[in-house]
């Protein structure tokens, strides 16, 4: 249920996004794997095909597991494999992060229960010049 509501959130954040009108266009999403041995290049582009997605400004990425995982530890979010007696795949927490116009980090939204209208807000918002932006 992880994967699949937040790839359906991603697309309707990418949506409001593009129909934002005077919108930013200094954005771009990207959804990071945490299964690099499965998730190859080829497998996320028939993921994001599958999701719709415009690859330029939306973007499944994969890697090197160490960097992966170096990433992942920086905003929280913690995977791990079962052991060997319990069932396959993976155990994981979820992160979604806004990073700004500055490149900081803007929003860290835990687990899956955000709303894409929400996110789309973060964005537009951590999409303006650091002058500009609300503060609070």
């Amino acid at each position: 249920t992880f994967c699949p509501r937040m790839s359906a959130n991603f697309k309707e954040t990418y949506k409001k996004l593009q129909e934002t009108s005077n919108g930013p266009t200094n954005w771009h999403m990207l959804s990071i794997t945490f299964d690099p041995q499965f998730d190859t290049p080829a497998v996320l582009k028939e993921y994001a095909e599958m999701q719709g997605a415009d690859l330029k400004r939306w973007s499944f990425l994969t890697g090197e597991l160490i960097d992966i995982t170096a990433i992942a530890e920086q905003f929280g979010l913690l995977f791990w494999r079962p052991e060997p007696n319990q069932p396959t795949g993976i155990s994981h927490n979820l992160r979604t992060v806004v990073i700004d116009a500055e490149g900081k980090v803007f929003k860290v939204l835990k687990e899956n229960e955000w709303k894409p209208e929400t996110l789309a807000e973060y964005i537009v918002e951590a999409a303006k010049p650091q002058s500009t932006k609300t503060k609070g």
